[in-house]
């Protein structure tokens, strides 16, 4: 998976960036120096970043985010960003990562893979019964993803009440996941979260063996 990264202004002006990040835009470096991601940034994903630029603007702590990038060719490309704001100046760096070919498309398939699996755990709670099946752990990391699939910020009480997960028993797991590296809190007063790069990656792993479950006997074999 190719790797990029870039540093921007608070209003989201193009500063430095590596060769990385010119294979994943593909333009030349005179093209990306003082430009606005607005001109790069697939419209569907403009209002998402300018949210995120915001929420930027009064904290330091990381922020991810996944938006698509427009080529030269008018082709989109889905990218993961891990934001964070630094010095005095306020400059923004970001890594980058993305898949090339034809898994361009797979956030869609993997958004679909994600409501199928909620669809057997609402299944398996409608005939088991909660008092025979509960999979916490499960279920807060799917709606998160969920959450960030659909460009929503949920926080833990959100969470809880969607999954009808006591309070205090929610934010034991939030600190757990957290500890494991799969959950960040973006905002401790209002409880925001989300789910860390390491975390999305391996429920896509997951979600994408739904989609292809004979990858899974090929281990086995």
């Amino acid at each position: 998976m190719p790797v990029a990264h870039c540093v921007s202004s608070m209003t989201g002006i193009i500063l430095d960036f590596d060769e990385g990040f010119c294979q994943l835009v593909r333009r030349r470096p005179d093209q990306l120096v003082g430009l606005s991601y607005k001109a790069i940034t697939a419209p569907d994903d403009l209002f998402k970043s300018s949210e995120m630029l915001v929420s930027l603007i009064n904290k330091a702590s990381p922020t991810h985010i996944r938006k698509g990038y427009v080529r030269p060719d008018g082709s989109v490309i889905k990218a993961d960003l891990l934001v964070s704001k630094f010095g005095n100046e306020g400059r923004l760096i970001a890594t980058l990562s993305w898949t090339e070919g034809p898994q361009e498309s797979s956030p869609s398939k993997l958004w679909k893979a994600a409501l199928r699996v909620k669809h057997i755990y609402d299944a398996r709670i409608i005939e088991l019964g909660k008092d025979l099946f509960s999979d916490h752990v499960g279920l807060i990391l799917l709606h998160m993803y969920l959450a960030e699939a659909e460009g929503r910020v949920v926080t833990a009480s959100q969470v809880a009440k969607l999954i009808s997960l006591p309070a205090q028993s929610m934010d034991r797991w939030v600190k757990a996941l957290t500890q494991r590296g799969l959950l960040e809190v973006i905002d401790d007063a209002s409880g925001y979260i989300q789910l860390s790069q390491d975390g999305i990656l391996r429920l896509e792993r997951l979600f994408a063996a739904t989609l292809a479950p004979e990858a899974l006997a090929v281990g086995e074999s």
